[in-house]
């Protein structure tokens, strides 16, 4: 099937920022049974996201990812890398929302999905329990389980401490030795920053050399990803969250934000014990970014299979 690239963009919710936009899709608009909108991680950019949406729209999908707020080629002159602005993750959800209504209207007659990697999952989670009943069906990738309520609102502190004291834009090596550099020593001896991420080294060496991966994070933003975690582990984040949407878990049984696969273990029980139906895929050897993993082809597979299970009875 032939497929169309293009790039766009649009105003963002936070004042004086564009959005930059990137989609695959099927050349003959009859042709898409169904849009995905992909919602990308911390310290990453759509670019990374090209080859699986342009696998997608050879099977009829129209795809779209944009960059956040702070990443990729959403950072305007003289922005900064991993800041979020005084709207912090509000905007970026509400960024989201715009970029769902522009596809919502380009296609407005066929099942809509999302899908979130890392702190996308989380924005994923939170779009769901907020918008929810507009989407056929979510994915969650490589996520987290249930987090400590009281650890997190310890974290919390911290950061709204730091964001006090050195001002939003600051940055403070405490954050991420509580997180990607903890992440990456579960598999010491390190050859890289980055080994957590995939199995594939030669995707991590990609990843490592690329300056807009793997930035750090302002201390406003981390406070806001701790905040978005935080409401994402609440008993209430169930409630919210529609009960009649499908839902996919994808995780590596080595991703340590996954606790291994035990967290995700975890959160499907919950969204089970609540009433969800959820089906849950946990890949052996894998570790964090599965679209980039050794075994991706069998994670784009399971991907489209998920989605082909909502598409087709819908077009019978």
């Amino acid at each position: 099937m032939e497929i169309l690239q293009s790039e766009m963009s649009f105003e963002s919710k936070m004042d004086g920022e564009r959005i930059f936009v990137r989609i695959s899709e099927p050349a003959e608009k009859n042709a898409v049974k169904a849009v995905l909108q992909i919602v990308h991680g911390m310290a990453e950019h759509s670019l990374l996201y090209v080859d699986f949406a342009n696998f997608l729209a050879s099977h009829g999908y129209a795809v779209a990812i944009n960059d956040h707020l702070g990443h990729g080629k959403s950072v305007s002159s003289g922005g900064s890398y991993g800041y979020f602005g005084p709207l912090g993750m509000e905007a970026v959800l509400e960024d989201m929302h715009k970029l769902y209504r522009f596809m919502r209207d380009k296609y407005p007659d066929v099942p809509y999905f999302m899908m979130g990697h890392s702190m996308g999952s989380f924005l994923c989670r939170e779009y769901t329990a907020r918008w929810g009943t507009d989407l056929s069906g979510a994915i969650y990738m490589g996520t987290c389980g249930p987090q400590n309520p009281a650890l997190l609102a310890g974290e919390l502190r911290v950061a709204e401490h730091y964001v006090k004291k050195l001002g939003p834009r600051s940055h403070h090596p405490i954050f991420a030795k509580l997180s990607t550099e903890r992440f990456n020593k579960s598999f010491a001896p390190n050859r890289t920053s980055a080994d957590w991420v995939t199995r594939d080294e030669i995707e991590v060496d990609k990843y490592v050399a690329d300056p807009l991966c793997g930035f750090d994070f302002t201390t406003s933003a981390y406070r806001e990803l701790i905040w978005l975690q935080k409401t994402i582990s609440q008993e209430s984040w169930l409630e919210r969250v529609p009960k009649p949407l499908p839902i996919l878990l994808i995780s590596g049984d080595k991703d340590p934000l996954g606790d291994c696969g035990k967290g995700i273990i975890k959160l499907k029980q919950r969204l089970e014990r609540t009433g969800h139906t959820v089906r849950m895929i946990l890949y052996p050897g894998a570790r964090h970014a599965l679209i980039t993993e050794t075994n991706k082809d069998e994670v784009y597979a399971d991907i489209k299979d998920f989605l082909e299970s909502l598409v087709i009875p819908l077009h019978e």
